[in-house]
């Protein structure tokens, strides 16, 4: 069984690209050939030697001159038929809109992954492939509102979760937290930085950890600067593997704007910590529906960030112990064997068709 899986690019720091990496290696062990396509889409530093070279190529199918998109698409064709490929597994929305043709001339079958919930536009539901897989509950509301998709299947991000939860050893970690996101805009690290500052104002000497890489990474010092908060504030840079930083922390923190499943809350949880999270699409449905501290925060309200750490802070075995309700959560659904074979039987069901 071949698919070819279209990306804008792989992103070191996007969780698609992680998720896409991990199914890779997954469904190879089901007998899927997974080849890749990358379409050389933007200039961030990308995460690439996990692909095999032979299965790997590149067309510039995001090009906004219409005269070399059609020349991409028709080479992109060309290699379809070449390496005798009839499903195509799009993980954007612009790129899913534009291979859609590709379907309807019975070239090869399309699925989209969505990622995030969107406005209904006309264009995407004129333009929507048939068979979606959506990330979270979320995603797939939005889907079945804004698309004309006849096969909607849900398939979360993919982590991988060790047999039995990790133990926390709270006296070592109990002063610690953990944000692991790109330093953009929609991930709320500003007003993460203002709640630190308001603890600290409060007499509190926690400390967070900064895991990531972005636009405002320099903005993002100088304010942890300003507040006096170096102490209290490390950042970490880019981390391929977050484990070691993870297992360093009581808990974990996420207050983006918008999300779609947040791949890093899933690695929280296969690490045995709770993620204190923004009420938002996709974080929403990370959240167990047994919970035991404050969550789902508004987002940008600092002191009310600030309130549900101070409470967590304050009970590091309540935290520990909500750490243990994810895992058990997010293992039933998103192991990376379970998302593996949901993936496996969805291409099976398009390959039969």
């Amino acid at each position: 069984m071949k698919v070819c899986v279209v990306n804008p690019n792989y992103y070191r720091s996007s969780g698609v690209t992680i998720a896409i990496r991990r199914i890779f290696e997954e469904v190879s062990k089901l007998g899927v050939e997974q080849h890749f396509i990358n379409c050389c889409y933007g200039n961030e530093e990308e995460d690439k030697d996990w692909i095999p070279q032979e299965r790997y190529c590149e067309f510039k199918l995001m090009s906004f001159n219409p005269i070399k998109l059609i020349r991409e698409i028709l080479l992109f064709i060309k290699w379809l038929k070449k390496n005798d490929i009839h499903v195509i597994h799009v993980h954007h929305r612009r790129l899913a809109s534009i291979l859609f043709p590709l379907q309807l001339a019975r070239v090869s079958t399309v699925i989209y992954t969505g990622q995030l919930t969107y406005q209904f536009t006309l264009c995407f539901w004129l333009a929507s492939p048939k068979f979606i897989a959506a990330i979270s509950q979320s995603v797939m509301k939005n889907v079945q509102a804004t698309t004309r998709a006849k096969y909607i299947e849900l398939i979360g991000n993919p982590s991988e979760f060790p047999i039995q939860c990790p133990k926390i050893e709270i006296n070592q970690v109990k002063n610690r937290a953990i944000c692991i996101a790109r330093l953009e805009p929609v991930k709320g690290h500003e007003y993460l930085i203002d709640a630190w500052r308001i603890l600290k104002n409060r007499g509190f000497e926690y400390e967070l950890i900064l895991v990531g890489e972005g636009s405002l990474r320099q903005q993002l010092e100088q304010k942890a600067v300003a507040l006096d908060l170096s102490n209290n504030i490390h950042f970490r840079g880019y981390k391929k593997n977050v484990t070691k930083e993870m297992e360093s922390c009581l808990f974990a923190i996420l207050v983006s704007e918008i999300e779609g499943q947040g791949i890093v809350t899933l690695e929280a949880a296969a690490c045995g910590r709770a993620s204190l999270l923004t009420n938002v699409d996709g974080s929403r449905d990370c959240l167990p529906p047994q919970r035991y501290l404050p969550n789902g925060l508004s987002y940008g309200d600092s002191t009310a960030l600030a309130d549900a750490l101070e409470l967590w802070f304050a009970n590091p075995i309540k935290v520990a112990t909500e750490g243990r309700v994810f895992f058990d959560f997010h293992k039933a659904l998103n192991s990376k064997q379970i998302i593996a074979n949901k993936y496996y039987l969805f291409y099976k069901k398009l390959c039969i068709k």
